[in-house]
């Protein structure tokens, strides 16, 4: 079935399932009509044998021959002259028999005759139809043995079932052929909202990716595919979106050291300048160039983060010995703004990670907090152990972050507002690559922060 399509597929699967399912019921049919119509000719035959027998039984000196003459005379729902009886003695002579059978004689049963053991068989006779058989074991008052013999022509029987079976050979293949035909229009009208889908799937390029799929009703099984769909179709927006806006940061944050270094070497080339304003010239440069240097690498390593590339050393990283080295860094940074940096550790806390990262990460929040803390202010770092979670916070009482940017602080190139930036030589990626660091450690990075009260970064880890 290999490149078929689902319609032919669907209307095989259903036509061959009714197919099937008719076969079957077909078969069962038949041969469930053909067993009752058997068992009905037996059972008659075995009260006309036993009604019989009683009558011998009870009236031993009757006359039997007017008797069985009025018995198959008698209109039965079998027909009229279809009925032959015969009774043998103990001996298995024939001492009676009905008119029809004149020189002829109904045979005994396979394996002779016994007595209180009734029997059936089935014998063709005068090359018509097969009669039915019954030997019915009678035994007078007197102690005598008696065997009466009744037989009726199965034609009838017969007749139905080739009837019944014409009809059938009929019914299967007309089942067969509607039940295709069904399945067609069933397949086509299950499989209309694909169809729907995909024209409307074909029209979405990249730049209308705002377009969403047609949903006909959610709650099936298409819907809900649908509604996969337009959720996939959300992200590949989001991510567009994020990419273009990336690729637009990212070309104004290097745009800008570019332009600064292009400018100072055209005003140190204009004419001729004492040695001091070339170093002056080269010393801006050499800002920038470092400015532009740590934009790429952060730059690389995201994009490393984002193609799944950058592979992390898991070793244990003593969470309290860490941050004592990120507090010795801290002090260095802090004491040309004026501000105080403490440290505070509870008790030993220890993680599985990546050390090189994890300092970076720590160090690049301390960095902020000095960034972005007046002169007089303080930073506080903090290791502390939280159930099976370990929370390194490092605290500042700077300018703050508005309400409005906190969900917004952790998107590359995000800065809340350069007006009131004390430093403005970051590339804007320093807190997106805090976020990835500490997700890539089964981790999370949360800030609490109000505006003129300097913030808090809070990052959890799992300890180890």
């Amino acid at each position: 079935m290999r490149g078929w399509t689902v319609r032919t597929k669907l209307t095989l699967w259903y036509a061959g399932s009714v197919g099937a399912i008719s076969l079957l019921g077909t078969l069962l049919l038949y041969y469930g009509f053909a067993y009752v119509s058997s068992r009905s000719v037996d059972i008659f035959l075995h009260e006309e044998a036993e009604a019989l027998g009683s009558y011998l039984s009870l009236s031993p000196g009757a006359d039997v021959r007017t008797y069985i003459a009025r018995l198959v005379a008698e209109k039965e729902v079998l027909g009229d002259h279809n009925k032959y009886v015969q009774v043998r003695n103990a001996t298995g002579e024939v001492t009676e028999r009905s008119a029809n059978l004149t020189g002829v004689v109904l045979p005994l049963p396979e394996g002779g005759i016994h007595v209180r053991e009734e029997a059936f068989t089935t014998i063709p006779f005068r090359d018509v139809s097969p009669i039915r058989v019954i030997t019915f074991p009678v035994v007078l008052r007197s102690g005598e043995v008696f065997f009466v013999q009744e037989g009726v022509s199965l034609e009838g029987e017969y007749t139905f079932l080739r009837q019944l079976r014409t009809v059938l050979f009929f019914f299967l293949p007309g089942m067969l052929g509607l039940s295709v035909l069904s399945g067609r229009l069933m397949a086509r009208r299950v499989l209309r909202p694909v169809e729907t889908i995909t024209r409307a799937a074909q029209t979405i390029e990249a730049q209308d990716l705002h377009r969403r799929l047609p949903v006909a009703d959610p709650r099936d099984e298409i819907g809900q595919l649908v509604g996969v769909l337009n959720s996939l179709l959300s992200r590949l927006e989001g991510a567009f979106a994020q990419t273009r806006q990336f690729t637009a940061d990212a070309a104004h944050e290097l745009r800008t050291p570019l332009a600064v270094l292009r400018c100072g070497m055209e005003v140190a080339m204009t004419r001729a300048r004492r040695a001091e304003e070339y170093q002056e010239a080269l010393a801006a440069s050499v800002a920038e160039v470092s400015r532009l240097s740590r934009v790429v690498d952060d730059l690389f390593s995201l994009a490393r983060a984002d193609a799944g590339s950058q592979e992390f050393t898991r070793e244990r990283v003593d969470l309290g010995e860490l941050l004592r080295e990120v507090y010795e860094q801290a002090e260095l940074m802090a004491e040309a703004k004026g501000l105080r940096v403490s440290l505070r550790t509870n008790s030993e806390v220890s993680v599985r990670g990546d050390r090189p990262r994890l300092k970076q990460l720590l160090l690049n929040l301390v960095d902020n907090a000095v960034k972005y803390t007046p002169a007089g202010g303080a930073v506080r770092l903090t290791v502390e152990r939280a159930e099976r979670r370990a929370e390194v916070s490092v605290a500042d009482t700077g300018i703050g972050i508005p309400a409005e940017a906190l969900p917004h602080i952790f998107a590359r190139f995000y800065r809340v507002d350069k007006a009131r930036s004390l430093d403005e030589a970051g590339g804007g990626l320093g807190l997106s690559i805090c976020q990835w660091v500490a997700r890539a450690h089964g981790g999370e990075i949360t800030v609490r922060s109000r505006l003129g009260s300097g913030s808090t970064f809070i990052v959890s880890l799992p300890v180890s």
